[in-house]
């Protein structure tokens, strides 16, 4: 059934969007630079490329203060990863989390392992999101990135409610951002202290922020993040 199925529906390339050939390779050689990797130096709060090398941190982190300690994105978000996470999640191309995980691994290995996360936590999405699309399009690259980097997967620990959530540990600036997420830890005493989040694309921070925010008041003292891409809003 695979292979009847990869001869009507062969993986394409995340790029190009051509068929691949099936030698188990997930981009054209000549696509690869369609992807453009984020460079030194880096924003040490959101990992963002910053242009001036004497600065920690962009100016985006720099006004908005966000709880995570760290975070890896990988490609910068252009027109070619656009499209690439268009057909992954709403077209369902599933090679394309193959690809996503295998570069997150290659190269952003060496800053996780660094962190030294007991465990990768993939942001949660809606019921209705799964539905639609019968996948967490952060699950899967999370569970092909445990296999890459030996570190564990608990896709339990957060749930996207869409209500309001009560938290009585958080400010109350923190419960009016975590309430417009959604966002809400299942353990009263999470079993973990060191946790690395994992989504698709780092745009404003605001979900991975409130996804912190209820690790952190259920127990967890350092959480980050890595990400497939990253969009740059100026």
């Amino acid at each position: 059934m695979d292979n009847l199925l990869k001869i009507l529906y062969p993986p394409r390339c995340p790029a190009c969007r051509e068929p691949m050939e099936d030698d188990g390779s997930l981009i054209h050689p000549e696509c690869r630079g369609r992807f453009k990797l984020i460079e030194e130096p880096r924003c040490f709060k959101c990992g963002r490329h910053i242009s001036e090398e004497e600065k920690a941190l962009c100016p985006e982190c720099e006004e908005k203060k966000h709880s995570y300690q760290y975070g890896f994105p990988l490609f910068e978000y252009n027109e070619t990863a656009t499209n690439a996470m268009i057909d992954y999640k709403k077209n369902g191309w599933k090679s394309h989390g193959d690809f996503f995980a295998e570069e997150m691994a290659r190269g952003l290995a060496s800053y996780i392992k660094r962190q030294k996360p007991e465990v990768l936590v993939p942001v949660p999405i809606t019921k209705s999101r799964y539905n639609e699309r019968g996948f967490n399009q952060s699950e899967y690259i999370a569970y092909k990135l445990s296999e890459k980097l030996g570190i564990p997967v608990d896709s339990d620990i957060l749930v996207r409610t869409g209500k309001a959530v009560q938290q009585k540990a958080l400010s109350g600036k923190e419960r009016k951002e975590n309430r417009f997420y959604g966002i809400e830890c299942t353990y009263e005493k999470l079993p973990y202290r060191r946790i690395c989040l994992v989504d698709d694309v780092y745009t404003t921070g605001g979900t991975l922020n409130a996804c912190t925010e209820a690790l952190l008041a259920a127990g967890a003292v350092e959480v980050g993040f890595m990400t497939v891409f990253a969009a740059y809003l100026s």
